[in-house]
């Protein structure tokens, strides 16, 4: 475990450990069918890992049994608890975060394994902001996978979801690296006001080869409904 302060904890998870009997019976009947439907077997036990190690962390901190860990969903479809902290989850290669923040706080998360195989100058063109597709162009493929990470980890603070990727711009000052909504874009960040950022980027170090960033946000309810 990583503590980041008062208001967020992060955990690191290796995936490819050996499973543990009871950890497929922690999850619902949905996530076992999620889990089914990966054809690729280590992709499967990668996903019983993590939200596993979701549940574990999870029911501690609620003090219930992880099984008994109670989900929902937000309006936008972003994973929440019926009654608890916020928190965000994220997985990529062998590696998973967990990130659990205070009341009051929203939290993202995202770490990514950094890939050779896809045309990183041409992504950032098309997907980010002209002055992030710039320093990308200067600083390399390393330098993608950052700002991506800064990009999802707020879009799914805020439950934007990936549609609001284009429209925010991740920013460098001397005080530190922020994430700021733009007018600009095909999309953009609808349930919060521009004058509530901008929001901090926290960079995670994960491991070799891997990127990671955590956003945190002001607490924003979810739309009543009924």
């Amino acid at each position: 475990m990583e503590p980041l302060g008062a208001a967020v904890e992060v955990w690191k998870v290796r995936l490819d450990r050996p499973a543990r009997p009871e950890w497929r019976g922690w999850l619902s009947a949905a996530e076992r069918d999620r889990a089914a439907g990966f054809a690729d077997a280590g992709e499967r036990h990668r996903y019983v890992v993590a939200h596993a190690a979701l549940r574990s962390v999870l029911g501690r901190l609620c003090g219930v049994a992880p099984e008994d860990v109670g989900f929902t969903t937000e309006e936008s479809g972003r994973p929440c608890l019926r009654a608890g902290p916020d928190f965000n989850l994220s997985h990529s290669g062998d590696r998973a975060l967990i990130a659990v923040a205070a009341s009051g706080t929203r939290v993202g998360v995202d770490v990514e394994r950094i890939r050779a195989d896809l045309d990183h100058l041409e992504l950032a063109r098309r997907m980010y902001q002209p002055e992030e597709a710039a320093r990308v162009r200067e600083r390399g493929l390393a330098e993608y996978f950052r700002l991506w990470t800064a990009k999802e980890a707020y879009v799914k603070a805020t439950g934007a979801g990936l549609a609001g990727l284009r429209g925010c711009l991740v920013t460098d000052s001397v005080t530190g690296c922020w994430v700021t909504e733009t007018a600009e874009g095909s999309a953009t960040v609808s349930s919060r006001s521009p004058s509530q950022g901008p929001w901090p980027v926290r960079w995670l170090d994960v491991a070799p080869g891997y990127a990671a960033a955590l956003v945190t946000t002001a607490w924003t309810p979810a739309p009543r409904t009924g």
